[in-house]
């Protein structure tokens, strides 16, 4: 699911280790809706907050 374009606001988390590439990809649910952008920007547009999301 992509972490904006919703009708209604969503809370989405962004584990900072994202941030060490110049981009990822995010997934919409079929083959051809995948899309990359840099973490800063993925950051942004979907209002994220970044923060340590793994264990240990």
């Amino acid at each position: 699911m992509p972490p904006f374009g919703h009708t209604t606001h969503l809370k989405v988390f962004i584990d900072p280790d994202l941030l060490q590439y110049d981009e990822v990809w995010a997934v919409a649910g079929t083959w051809h809706d995948v899309f990359g952008i840099a973490p800063h920007k993925l950051v942004e547009a979907s209002e994220g907050l970044v923060v340590e999301l793994k264990k240990g």
